[in-house]
């Protein structure tokens, strides 16, 4: 698929109460990404522990990775909606040398040199990704450390850290998968993979969603890599 036509988008920036009225004042935000996906799979990382032990490292373009991946590793793009993780990443100057999408709001209050997400649907990072990864152009996911079939206590691999909650906070992680399933609902015509996982039986009822084990993955990798 080709480089997708998206140019930017108009954003409100304030809102002023007069005389009882809303007025909004707006400014247009240019894309500031251009990322051509010809030839290319999307590869969505997400901070589960069911990809622990695989060495992200192997991984070809194009990478997205969720919030403090940043920490071990760096994918092509990053992704953040947490003001306390884009406060992080602003800090250790990660933005400086790499790609980080945020929303506008931390934009303004942080600063840094980040990019707007586009078409923002204030989804979850993980489905951040996604979207972002489909209006690239990118028509073939392969997701990975999602672990969202059930709510319990915190397992996120970097859970008890900055911006994350504590081992025993319960997470509902059910949210973030009927999350996933609207947008492979919506998106019919983009091939989703998932890599192991605990997953929503739900998921690979849709015709556009299979599950995959980490030796496919791993295939799939060293057939891209001899061409």
């Amino acid at each position: 698929m080709a480089l997708s036509e998206y140019k930017g988008e108009e954003i409100i920036t304030n809102i002023l109460i007069k005389q009882g009225k809303k007025h909004y004042e707006r400014q247009w935000m240019p894309r500031t990404v251009f990322n051509d996906p010809a030839g290319k799979s999307a590869f969505i990382i997400g901070n589960g522990p069911s990809r622990i032990g695989f060495d992200l490292y192997k991984l070809p373009q194009d990478t997205y990775g969720c919030n403090a991946l940043y920490r071990d590793y760096t994918p092509d793009f990053l992704v953040i909606v947490d003001r306390k993780m884009y406060q992080e990443v602003v800090e250790a100057e990660y933005d400086q040398k790499n790609i980080v999408y945020t929303n506008h709001l931390c934009m303004s209050r942080y600063g840094g040199t980040s990019h707007l997400i586009p078409n923002n649907q204030m989804l979850g990072t993980g489905t951040t990704c996604m979207s972002i990864a489909v209006q690239d152009g990118h028509t073939d996911l392969i997701c990975f450390g999602f672990d969202c079939a059930e709510d319990g206590p915190n397992f996120n691999i970097y859970k008890d850290t900055n911006g994350y909650a504590t081992s025993d906070t319960i997470v509902h992680q059910t949210v973030w998968a009927k999350q996933i399933y609207t947008f492979m609902q919506k998106n019919q015509s983009i091939s989703f993979r998932f890599v192991d996982g605990n997953l929503p039986k739900a998921f690979f009822e849709l015709d556009n969603c299979k599950s995959i084990t980490y030796n496919e993955l791993n295939t799939i990798i060293d057939e891209k890599e001899n061409g």
